[in-house]
């Protein structure tokens, strides 16, 4: 089957589970993120691809009070950490089975599943892929989609939002190129809120 009919069933199977928190979105943008990051990176798009389109299908086994609890800026103690590890966890359960019902060699859905079990997880990366797929998951909440739609489902102002991305984005990043992209990216989110204040007064 070829690749581009493959990441079309992959985004298919995983779309009810991201449905749960409106995700689709989400994946798509950091699927292209992913592209862009590999151009320039490098990485096995038959681990990262489906990594990036997976990673986050197992939010839809929790409620949605959970999820306030478990995800976002405001996201902190023992609880949070509880239900974001277990969106990990059964998350890579989820992933399993789509994988296997496309017929994914079992090598390649241990090296995806291993992403999408830490994906949230620790600071650390231990692949490129797993730096890439890392990375295009965060670069969404940079991207002019990802930011506004990020500061509505959290509660956020702009300012709050981007005041959180800014102090941490270089500390969060494993490759340059999404380090460079993020930066690029907070720039042109910083206009944007200097110029919807503009227009307020």
């Amino acid at each position: 089957m070829e690749w581009s009919k493959v990441i079309q069933q992959l985004f298919q199977k995983a779309e009810p589970y991201l449905n749960a928190r409106g995700d689709k979105l989400h994946a798509e943008i950091s699927h292209q993120y992913a592209l862009y990051l590999m151009e320039h990176e490098g990485g096995n798009p038959k681990i990262i691809e489906p990594a990036v389109i997976l990673h986050d299908v197992g939010w839809s086994c929790l409620n949605a009070h959970e999820l306030t609890i478990a995800y976002g800026v405001r996201a902190a103690g023992k609880e949070a950490k509880r239900l974001n590890r277990i969106h990990e966890v059964q998350g890579a359960t989820i992933a399993q089975n789509i994988l296997s019902s496309i017929g994914f060699d079992s090598w390649l859905i241990d090296k995806i599943l291993e992403i999408v079990k830490r994906h949230d997880s620790g600071n650390n990366a231990y692949s490129l892929e797993e730096k890439v797929a890392r990375d295009a998951d965060k670069l969404w909440r940079f991207s002019e989609v990802g930011f506004w739609t990020e500061k509505k489902r959290q509660g956020l102002t702009a300012k709050e939002l981007y005041d959180h991305l800014a102090e941490h984005y270089q500390s969060w990043f494993f490759t340059p190129t999404a380090l460079r992209l993020s930066g690029e990216a907070l720039k042109q989110r910083l206009k944007e809120i200097e110029t919807l204040n503009d227009n307020m007064e």
